[in-house]
């Protein structure tokens, strides 16, 4: 079964000055709920389009059917359509080898993605939490599209910003409540082999390639695994990571913590990949193996709770 993820957003409109808005009337009257309702309905009716970052690859963006809109929570959820276009290729059949069909560049490839949005009255920030299935996203034809349909509505001085929320504050609530389920020692040197590894003191010569040290619980990792991380992740060195008591230096350390059912991967050397992804697949419940709305749901109010308001002490 492929992982259920969740990428988590806070969303903002900004006017020209980058004077942040009252999203419940951004313009000084305008509810974004209503607009946001409105934009779905028009991608209902039509196919958006628009292009990738490289400007490469050609992005589209639908519904299959009208979102549910929930005035008295001030939420809206439902699934996008998203597709890509404008490459030549086949479809075979992987036991007979042969062509299904012959994909032309008019032809798009869509995938159902979940969305949940919440709008708050009196606030300048809301809740979007969007589905991602493997390396396929949709918050740049997401984010596009909307400011494009803002813009031809008239709303020509305002913009809408998505922002991934601060890992920070995300990891601290984690680390402070959650359980520590995995955590993987990586060097990016290998041994010419498994004897000459263990012979060596389980230093590998310097040959590229990538080497895990991994360990996991089906609960939690013990604390002073716990310490170790957090002052490593709270306290990072520019270079290769030393772990204290340990006569050994390594490349990278990915853990993963757990909160309330919830996983999110973490990295202490290359903070830029940790991803606003949050791992929901085990909280959900299926039906012929595919997700129910009403889990979904549910999942996206508790992040909404859990992850982006991050409550007071």
């Amino acid at each position: 079964m492929d992982k259920t993820l969740l990428s988590t957003y806070l969303l903002k409109i900004q006017d020209n000055n980058n004077n942040d808005q009252i999203l419940s009337h951004f313009n000084g009257s305008d509810d974004f709920l209503n607009v946001f309702e409105n934009y779905l309905n028009d991608i209902f009716q039509n196919i958006l389009d628009t292009t990738d970052t490289r400007q490469t690859t050609s992005l589209h963006l639908t519904l299959d059917a009208p979102p549910t809109v929930d005035i008295e929570n001030r939420r809206i959820y439902g699934y996008f359509s998203s597709g890509v276009s404008g490459e030549e290729y086949q479809i075979r059949d992987l036991e007979s080898r042969e062509n299904v069909l012959d994909v032309e560049r008019n032809h798009g490839a869509f995938r159902n993605l979940f969305y949940y949005i919440n709008i708050p009255t009196r606030r300048n920030s809301g809740s979007l939490i969007l589905q991602r299935k493997a390396r396929f996203g949709i918050k740049t034809v997401f984010k596009r599209t909307l400011n494009q349909y803002l813009r031809s509505q008239g709303y020509q001085i305002y913009k809408v910003l998505v922002n991934n929320i601060v890992h920070h504050n995300v990891y601290r609530r984690m680390m402070d409540e959650g359980n520590l389920k995995k955590v993987e020692l990586i060097k990016r040197t290998i041994p010419n082999s498994i004897e000459q590894y263990y012979q060596n003191d389980s230093n590998p010569d310097q040959i590229p390639g990538v080497l895990r040290t991994s360990m996991s619980s089906s609960t939690t990792l013990p604390d002073n695994f716990k310490l170790i991380i957090n002052n490593l992740f709270t306290n990072p060195s520019n270079e290769t990571i030393e772990i204290a008591g340990i006569d050994e230096e390594f490349d990278e350390i990915e853990f993963e913590l757990e909160l309330n059912g919830k996983k999110k991967s973490f990295y202490i050397a290359n903070r830029q990949r940790i991803q606003p992804d949050i791992d929901v697949t085990n909280s959900l419940e299926y039906e012929n193996g595919i997700p129910t709305t009403e889990s979904l749901v549910l999942q996206c109010e508790e992040l909404v709770d859990d992850i982006i308001t991050i409550r007071p002490r």
